[in-house]
């Protein structure tokens, strides 16, 4: 079987899905590739991506194509996009999309409860590291040419588009969901605030219009 590529952008419900493959395919045939020594980093990829120093990252793309198609990987995931590996066959990829200012502030809250970060909401949202990271993460992809295209608030029908399309399996699972508490006492999403940062994601704001508009052109 040739590979699903899921593009998995932060904070925007992947880790469900990156957990329902877990329990449809076997471990053998699933290689992630996310941050350094992280548990949900493959070891192979781990190796290749973070621990080989003398490896350009052409090599390091070459290595892990190569692994994919050597042996019959059925399922690759990462915040890289699969967009950069030779082997990357955009109709047999997918991603999933949500709007600005909540992906924002998800990311935000998860980047403060791994003590990445103690600014402030306010001052966290201007460094430019912080910004566009749908589109950052989503790299050379094109919404257009991708297999399945999801958005957030319809996360059960992107299951279900996925397993009509690929044949797949995939559950519908919910996982990495904010915490009543935060959302008691974290930061909020005013009109004044969700205008600010849709002007502070330009390349964002323009991709989750294209995912949205090609959501909506599938489902008819």
């Amino acid at each position: 079987m040739a590979p699903l590529f899921f593009i998995h952008l932060p904070k925007t419900g992947g880790t469900s899905l990156r957990r329902a493959a877990e329990q449809i395919f076997p471990r053998s045939k699933i290689l992630m590739a996310y941050g350094r020594d992280a548990k949900t980093t493959s070891p192979f990829a781990n190796e290749v991506m973070h621990h080989s120093p003398d490896l350009p990252i052409e090599g390091k793309l070459a290595a892990l194509s190569d692994h994919i198609v050597a042996h019959d990987i059925a399922f690759f995931a990462s915040h890289m996009s699969a967009a950069h590996l030779p082997c990357y066959d955009p109709a047999r990829a997918f991603a999933l999309f949500r709007s600005v200012p909540e992906q924002v502030l998800s990311y935000y809250t998860f980047q403060k409860a791994q003590k990445r970060t103690h600014d402030r909401f306010e001052v966290f949202i201007e460094k430019p590291e912080n910004r566009n990271i749908q589109s950052r993460s989503f790299g050379p992809a094109d919404v257009d040419q991708v297999g399945v295209v999801g958005i957030l608030s319809d996360y059960a029908g992107f299951v279900a588009r996925l397993n009509a399309r690929f044949g797949t399996a995939f559950p519908v699972l919910h996982r990495n969901r904010r915490s009543p508490l935060s959302r008691l006492t974290g930061p909020s999403l005013d009109p004044e605030m969700r205008a600010h940062l849709e002007q502070l994601n330009p390349e964002d704001v323009e991709l989750y219009r294209r995912a949205e508009a090609r959501w909506r052109r599938d489902t008819r």
